[in-house]
């Protein structure tokens, strides 16, 4: 007889494995550091996932799969007009760099030593046309400020994490400590996407 995976147990081995890589990183971590600390046997552990890096790829999917959702909804979406999509996928952004800043500076990591790390864990997606068009056709009106579609979403995507995921080095910069970062971050967070659309969007 097969022996059904539990949800609980497996989502309580993801929770533990996030903690586990962001301490050792992907080399370091050891299988049994994180079923001890998912309070499971090892042989339970490789019975939800065989490896460590397979455990890594659904650990990273469990942060992103509802950003790429988010992306795949707005973005590709042939209903939304340019500046709600945009309005959409800047809070989208904003929300992961803001809630998980450790595990995708984990993730930039494994990526710099794997350049396939993410191709891995994330299905290639195509922009669509749709948003190609929309960007073009909103530079061509004057309210963007590149019609580069590449250049866009690496401005945008940069002005979102980059904030949050720097943490420590303007900690240092601003000479404050975390709790003074904790109170900077959430009020950034608040003002962060209006200061954005003034970078891209025109007068």
């Amino acid at each position: 007889m097969v022996r059904s995976k539990d949800n609980n147990t497996e989502a309580r081995i993801l929770e533990a494995a996030k903690s586990i890589f962001l301490r050792d990183g992907l080399q370091g971590a050891r299988m049994q550091d994180i079923a001890d600390l998912a309070q499971i046997n090892r042989a339970m552990l490789h019975y939800y996932f065989r490896d460590k890096e397979m455990l890594s790829q659904e650990a990273m999917k469990s942060v992103i799969s509802k950003f790429i959702g988010t992306f795949k909804a707005n973005l590709n979406s042939e209903e939304l007009p340019f500046k709600q999509k945009m309005d959409f996928y800047i809070k989208a952004e904003i929300d992961l760099a803001y809630n998980n800043p450790d595990m995708l500076i984990f993730a930039l990591h494994e990526a710099a030593r794997d350049p396939l790390f993410f191709r891995k864990i994330i299905p290639y997606n195509k922009l669509s046309a749709v948003f190609r068009k929309q960007l073009k056709e909103a530079y061509d009106n004057g309210e963007v400020k590149t019609d580069n579609i590449e250049e866009f979403i690496t401005m945008v995507s940069s002005l979102c994490m980059f904030p949050f995921i720097a943490g420590p080095l303007y900690m240092m910069i601003f000479n404050i400590d975390e709790k003074q970062w904790e109170v900077y971050r959430r009020a950034l967070k608040q003002k962060l996407s209006q200061l954005i659309k003034q970078m891209i969007f025109k007068e």
